[in-house]
């Protein structure tokens, strides 16, 4: 290849905290020796480091506005996307989650864009569907199965998610398991750091971390506490997220104060 570096653009809403963002800067990091990495960002906001030689597409557009606008100005969104692939020779466009995948699906069948796109999906649709109305569930599955249909490949980091959109959104792409990357030279760095909480001796502890959302179920971990109540052991919660305030009045509710312990998002150990 005379030492050019095929050209791979990932798309995602923002770089803020969360597992898809998290997945996307190690990608950025482990990718860019042999690719020649664009990143699209639907909002530029970023919690992580971006390695210097990544360009960065930013669209500018606000993550919270009117859905009905928000999805009126996909197909335009789409078109820029596509222009700035075909401007920079890039084949190949890697989406994460829902609003990238849309895009990239419009630049596919609308504007015709030749090169390979790849959705990842990284959510359990059934299931984070159930919390909203008949209406928007509807529109969503339409949504989820016109997207993926015009894919070429979907990878979903778990077979759970696998079966839920082959079964239940009858998606025909091929749809991959790819487990979410793990960065051991980190963990191995910072394993001698002290954490805040201190870990009580003779208590076991059960730690979940994660976006605090309701397909990430912790209110069944928070239920199931209940049954260990009298037992030596704790649930420390780490992640923040729309959840937060169902969880905690539920441990309240159930009088787990000293039981639960939420734990917050630590944004300054995964931006080194």
């Amino acid at each position: 290849m005379n030492g050019i570096k095929p050209k791979l653009l990932l798309f995602i809403n923002t770089l803020q905290t969360g597992g898809a963002e998290r997945v996307v800067s190690l990608l950025l990091n482990h990718l860019k020796d042999d690719f020649e990495i664009h990143l699209a960002l639907y909002s530029h906001i970023n919690d992580y480091a971006i390695p210097p030689e990544i360009k960065i597409l930013d669209l500018r557009q606000p993550l919270l506005e009117n859905k009905i606008i928000r999805f009126l100005k996909l197909p335009k969104i789409s078109y820029t996307v596509y222009r700035y692939c075909k401007k920079n020779g890039i084949r190949i466009s890697v989406a994460f989650l829902y609003r990238p995948c849309y895009i990239n699906a419009f630049m596919k069948s609308i504007w015709r864009y030749r090169g390979h796109v790849i959705m990842c999906e990284g959510t359990h649709q059934t299931i984070m569907q159930e919390s909203h109305s008949a209406i928007y569930r509807m529109f969503s599955k339409f949504m989820v199965m016109y997207s993926y249909k015009r894919a070429d490949l979907i990878l979903a980091n778990s077979y759970a998610i696998q079966t839920d959109l082959i079964e239940n959104f009858k998606i025909k792409t091929p749809v991959r398991v790819i487990y979410n990357p793990v960065d051991l030279q980190f963990i191995k760095s910072n394993a001698a750091i002290q954490p805040a909480f201190v870990f009580e001796k003779n208590i076991f502890h059960f730690i979940t971390v994660g976006n605090l959302r309701k397909e990430k179920n912790q209110l069944l971990m928070v239920q199931a506490f209940f049954t260990l109540k009298n037992l030596p052991c704790k649930l420390l919660i780490v992640g923040a997220g729309v959840m937060e305030e169902v969880l905690k009045q539920k441990v309240m509710d159930l009088g787990l104060m000293d039981k639960v312990i939420f734990l917050g998002f630590d944004k300054t150990r995964f931006s080194l």
